[in-house]
Protein backbone atom coordinates (compact mmCIF):
# COMPACT_ATOMS: atom_id res chain seq x y z
CA UNK A 1 0.00 0.00 0.00
CA UNK A 2 1.13 3.44 -0.94
CA UNK A 3 1.56 5.91 1.46
CA UNK A 4 0.75 10.04 1.06
CA UNK A 5 3.60 12.08 0.06
CA UNK A 6 2.92 13.61 3.64
CA UNK A 7 4.54 10.24 5.22
CA UNK A 8 8.18 12.19 4.87
CA UNK A 9 8.50 15.23 6.76
CA UNK A 10 11.01 17.67 7.85
CA UNK A 11 11.52 18.83 10.82
CA UNK A 12 13.83 21.56 12.06
CA UNK A 13 14.61 23.10 15.72
CA UNK A 14 15.41 26.93 15.83
CA UNK A 15 15.73 27.41 19.69
CA UNK A 16 19.36 27.60 21.14
CA UNK A 17 18.26 25.23 23.91
CA UNK A 18 15.11 23.54 24.64
CA UNK A 19 14.49 23.17 28.60
CA UNK A 20 14.03 19.72 30.24
CA UNK A 21 11.46 18.91 32.39
CA UNK A 22 13.75 16.34 34.63
CA UNK A 23 17.75 17.08 33.59
CA UNK A 24 18.09 20.39 32.49
CA UNK A 25 18.87 21.81 29.08
CA UNK A 26 19.33 19.82 25.98
CA UNK A 27 22.64 19.85 24.65
CA UNK A 28 22.56 21.01 20.73
CA UNK A 29 23.95 18.71 18.24
CA UNK A 30 24.38 19.15 14.32
CA UNK A 31 23.43 16.95 11.46
CA UNK A 32 20.38 15.31 10.05
CA UNK A 33 18.96 12.48 11.14
CA UNK A 34 16.41 10.23 8.90
CA UNK A 35 14.37 8.02 11.36
CA UNK A 36 12.99 5.06 10.20
CA UNK A 37 10.20 3.85 12.10
CA UNK A 38 6.59 2.37 11.25
CA UNK A 39 5.36 2.90 15.32
CA UNK A 40 3.27 6.54 14.72
CA UNK A 41 4.37 7.11 19.11
CA UNK A 42 7.72 5.90 18.43
CA UNK A 43 7.55 8.32 15.45
CA UNK A 44 6.64 11.35 17.85
CA UNK A 45 8.66 10.56 20.93
CA UNK A 46 11.97 9.98 18.67
CA UNK A 47 11.42 12.99 16.59
CA UNK A 48 10.38 15.07 19.66
CA UNK A 49 13.78 14.07 21.07
CA UNK A 50 15.44 15.06 17.96
CA UNK A 51 13.80 18.46 17.87
CA UNK A 52 15.04 19.02 21.39
CA UNK A 53 18.65 18.64 20.93
CA UNK A 54 18.05 21.00 17.67
CA UNK A 55 18.15 18.36 14.92
CA UNK A 56 16.35 18.12 11.77
CA UNK A 57 14.68 14.97 11.11
CA UNK A 58 12.82 13.42 8.36
CA UNK A 59 10.82 9.94 8.79
CA UNK A 60 10.73 6.89 6.75
CA UNK A 61 7.83 4.38 7.93
CA UNK A 62 8.81 1.81 5.38
CA UNK A 63 11.98 0.18 4.69
CA UNK A 64 11.51 0.50 1.04
CA UNK A 65 11.28 4.39 1.57
CA UNK A 66 14.31 4.80 4.23
CA UNK A 67 16.52 2.60 1.43
CA UNK A 68 15.01 5.68 -1.23
CA UNK A 69 15.50 8.18 0.94
CA UNK A 70 19.39 7.28 2.63
CA UNK A 71 20.94 7.08 -0.92
CA UNK A 72 19.06 10.27 -2.14
CA UNK A 73 19.87 12.37 0.42
CA UNK A 74 22.88 13.41 2.83
CA UNK A 75 22.14 12.67 6.21
CA UNK A 76 24.11 12.21 9.60
CA UNK A 77 22.98 9.36 10.54
CA UNK A 78 20.21 6.85 10.22
CA UNK A 79 18.36 5.82 13.27
CA UNK A 80 16.37 2.40 11.67
CA UNK A 81 13.85 -0.14 13.54
CA UNK A 82 14.81 -3.63 12.86
CA UNK A 83 10.84 -4.46 12.21
CA UNK A 84 9.25 -3.09 9.55
CA UNK A 85 5.94 -4.00 7.41
CA UNK A 86 7.80 -4.37 4.20
CA UNK A 87 11.09 -5.22 4.02
CA UNK A 88 12.68 -5.04 7.63
CA UNK A 89 15.41 -2.86 8.64
CA UNK A 90 18.65 -5.49 8.31
CA UNK A 91 17.57 -5.58 4.40
CA UNK A 92 16.76 -2.01 4.34
CA UNK A 93 20.10 -1.72 5.45
CA UNK A 94 22.03 -4.08 3.30
CA UNK A 95 20.50 -2.53 0.20
CA UNK A 96 21.24 0.68 1.81
CA UNK A 97 24.98 -0.57 2.37
CA UNK A 98 25.06 -2.05 -1.55
CA UNK A 99 23.76 1.15 -3.39
CA UNK A 100 26.14 3.48 -1.19
CA UNK A 101 29.41 1.90 -2.33
CA UNK A 102 31.06 2.14 0.47
CA UNK A 103 30.10 5.76 1.17
CA UNK A 104 29.90 5.82 4.73
CA UNK A 105 26.57 6.50 6.84
CA UNK A 106 26.29 5.60 10.48
CA UNK A 107 23.11 3.17 10.65
CA UNK A 108 22.03 2.62 14.28
CA UNK A 109 19.31 -0.20 14.67
CA UNK A 110 16.51 0.71 17.12
CA UNK A 111 14.78 -2.83 18.43
CA UNK A 112 12.89 -4.05 21.61
CA UNK A 113 15.23 -7.33 21.20
CA UNK A 114 18.71 -6.75 23.22
CA UNK A 115 20.09 -10.58 23.10
CA UNK A 116 23.86 -10.91 22.13
CA UNK A 117 22.66 -12.54 19.20
CA UNK A 118 20.59 -9.92 18.30
CA UNK A 119 23.45 -7.57 18.42
CA UNK A 120 25.36 -9.57 16.18
CA UNK A 121 22.49 -9.74 13.54
CA UNK A 122 22.54 -5.87 13.47
CA UNK A 123 26.13 -5.81 12.86
CA UNK A 124 26.01 -8.48 10.45
CA UNK A 125 23.28 -6.29 8.33
CA UNK A 126 25.70 -3.55 8.16
CA UNK A 127 24.49 -1.33 11.26
CA UNK A 128 27.12 0.61 13.34
CA UNK A 129 25.72 0.83 16.70
CA UNK A 130 22.44 -0.27 18.74
CA UNK A 131 19.73 1.58 20.38
CA UNK A 132 17.41 -0.06 22.43
CA UNK A 133 13.23 0.04 22.39
CA UNK A 134 12.07 2.09 24.06
CA UNK A 135 14.44 4.92 23.50
CA UNK A 136 15.92 6.73 26.18
CA UNK A 137 16.82 10.22 26.08
CA UNK A 138 20.53 9.61 27.75
CA UNK A 139 21.33 6.76 25.50
CA UNK A 140 19.90 8.45 22.67
CA UNK A 141 21.99 11.70 23.09
CA UNK A 142 25.17 9.37 24.03
CA UNK A 143 24.76 7.64 20.65
CA UNK A 144 24.19 10.78 18.39
CA UNK A 145 26.66 12.82 19.90
CA UNK A 146 28.90 9.91 19.02
CA UNK A 147 27.84 9.85 15.29
CA UNK A 148 26.88 13.43 14.94
CA UNK A 149 28.75 16.44 16.24
CA UNK A 150 28.12 19.37 18.40
CA UNK A 151 26.10 22.58 17.08
CA UNK A 152 28.55 25.33 15.76
CA UNK A 153 28.66 27.95 18.71
CA UNK A 154 27.01 31.39 18.48
CA UNK A 155 28.97 33.78 17.23
CA UNK A 156 26.72 37.01 17.66
CA UNK A 157 26.26 38.48 20.43
CA UNK A 158 22.57 39.68 21.51
CA UNK A 159 24.24 42.89 22.93
CA UNK A 160 26.50 44.93 20.59
CA UNK A 161 30.22 45.24 22.12
CA UNK A 162 30.89 49.35 23.03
Amino acid sequence: MEKPPSAARMTTSTSAVAPSICTGPFEMLSGRVLIVEDDVLNQHLIRRMLEKHGLQSTMADTGESAVELAVRETWGVVLMDCQLPDIDGFEATRRIRARLNGRPLPIVALTASVTPEDRADCAAAGMDDFLAKPVRRAELHACLKKWLGHAPARTDSPHPSA
